[in-house]
């Protein structure tokens, strides 16, 4: 006979196993080499024990109560939550999915949309890959930050305006400008040109942005220590929109000297921002965000609003 100290460990392993890690009866089985059958015994008395305790929670009022409870605290128009899949890729697809039916719902057909960047902005355009080319064209779609190079798409700014453009049905404008620029001279000139002026009367006038929340420090770095050295650090920077750096109470942290092309704070805050936040991001990142004022809409995973809701940050 098992030793009952013996017995409780085990009930604590398979219990954990199985809620825990998300592992079937037949692989805890396999990993421990037991039976299939005492497995589903052992978790049996787990439960009994009181080792396992399950609750049933109404998960539609659950979701309708967060909700409602963000929106206010944050005055947001709108907050949308998709529920957690088996993993961080699944879930961070169904984000980009619904992410992309708001975004081009008919109730925004024929707006100006300036769109930024992002490994969640990357698998809006593969999602949208899949969709059929739009035929009516109304409104336009185009960057909110110059270019960089990557090797991953989420980062290739006019590659994605060119899909959300041919597929939902809007014109593209392009911006072929770097964001990141060596001296001020450099980026004073650009700012000079036709293309530049053209794209600024975008973000003046645009009539809603789409940008992704990420954490900092994240990847790609923007250059942040030419640019930043150990401010961001020091600051306690915890995520950044394009390529605007904020803390956890939503102060913008300014560079010793700008050499980025981007859309403006001011301009984002004078526009409707939908953000997008993929299952990786924090959420003191989602707050800090959300202090800065600009965002007016919310994308993210249930379990991290869940999160953002119940922090002490």
């Amino acid at each position: 006979m098992i030793p009952q100290e013996a017995k409780l460990k085990r009930m604590v392993e398979v219990a954990r196993l199985y809620y825990e890690a998300n592992n079937s009866q037949n692989e805890i089985a396999r990993k421990l080499n037991i039976s299939r059958p005492l497995v589903s015994v052992i978790l049996s008395e787990a439960r009994e024990s009181g080792i396992v305790k399950i609750s049933i929670r109404d998960v539609q009022n659950t979701e309708k109560d967060v909700v409602d409870k963000l929106s206010k605290r944050f005055h947001l128009s709108a907050v949308i939550t998709v529920p957690e899949d088996e993993n961080d890729d699944l879930t961070n697809n169904r984000v980009a999915q619904a992410a992309y039916h708001y975004c081009f719902s008919k109730a925004n057909k024929g707006k100006h949309l300036g769109i930024g960047w992002g490994q969640i902005m990357g698998r809006m355009g593969t999602y949208a890959d899949t969709l059929e080319d739009s035929e009516e064209i109304s409104g336009a779609i185009f960057p909110l930050v110059g270019g960089i190079n990557s090797v991953t798409r989420d980062y290739h700014i006019n590659e994605l305006v060119r899909v959300f453009s041919l597929k939902a049905g809007r014109q593209p404008k392009f911006l072929y400008m770097p964001a990141l620029h060596d001296t001020p001279d450099e980026l004073e000139f650009l700012k000079k040109t036709e293309a530049y002026t053209l794209m600024e009367e975008e973000w003046e006038c645009m009539e809603q942005a789409l940008i992704a929340i990420t954490n900092f420090p994240a990847y790609p770095d923007l250059g942040v220590k030419s640019l930043y050295g150990n401010a961001l650090t020091e600051l306690k920077a915890v995520g950044r929109m394009l390529a605007h750096y904020y803390d956890v109470n939503g102060r913008i942290i300014s560079p010793g000297t700008d050499l980025t092309l981007q859309a403006s704070v001011r301009q984002l805050k004078q526009t409707d921002v939908t953000a997008i936040c993929s299952n990786q991001v924090r959420p003191e990142c989602v707050i800090g965000a959300l202090r800065t004022g600009t965002i007016d809409r919310l994308i993210l995973p249930f379990p991290l609003a869940e999160k953002v809701l119940n922090s002490n940050f």
